[in-house]
């Protein structure tokens, strides 16, 4: 884990206020460390798995406001890491893989209920939120009558883009997932 001070914040995410202004006080102080779940798998290859790292948290002594500090690969507000999402998405949308396949291949979950067989709602949410720029935004709006699959294609491509070149379309994607920086 790193050190405090290493992955300080530069400023304040809530008030603006900068960290450590020359001259004065600390204004964003250590306030902790915060355990939280990652799920999907460590590399392209690997299994899925339910891990937990330790989170950094931080407070603003200005305004108040906590912060958290987490691994680049950790997308905020979502269980599954940044690579597992964009793997999931390249899975079904560029090469095509069954949804149940690309479960089994995502989720550390192996026990599916008889309803959810075939099924994943958690891949057609991420299809949603990448049509509504919410998960690896592109810079452009979509084109009208994409489908989902359409605009899990394009997340994924564009998470693609962001990996240096040379390497497979899963290490690629998987990469790019973890390089990628929400709005």
């Amino acid at each position: 884990m790193p050190t405090v001070s290493a992955v300080r914040p530069s400023h304040c995410h809530a008030c603006g206020a900068a960290s450590q202004p020359a001259g004065r006080n600390l204004v964003v102080h250590g306030d902790g460390t915060r355990e939280r779940q990652v799920w999907g798998p460590p590399t392209p290859e690997g299994a899925p798995a339910l891990t937990t790292i330790q989170a950094r948290r931080y407070q603003c002594q200005r305004c108040g406001a906590c912060m958290v500090v987490v691994p680049s690969e950790v997308v905020p507000g979502r269980l599954y890491s940044g690579p597992a999402i964009a793997l999931a998405l390249a899975l079904w949308a560029l090469l095509g893989v069954s949804v149940a396949r690309v479960r089994a291949r995502i989720s550390p979950f192996a026990i599916v209920g008889a309803a959810a067989t075939g099924r994943w709602v958690t891949l057609r949410r991420w299809a949603l939120d990448a049509a509504d720029r919410r998960l690896f935004a592109t810079s452009r709006t979509a084109p009208e009558g994409f489908t989902l699959r359409q605009h899990a294609e394009r997340a994924a491509s564009a998470v693609r883009a962001l990996a240096p070149s040379g390497l497979a379309l899963a290490d690629a994607v998987f990469a790019g997932g973890a390089l990628h920086r929400p709005p």
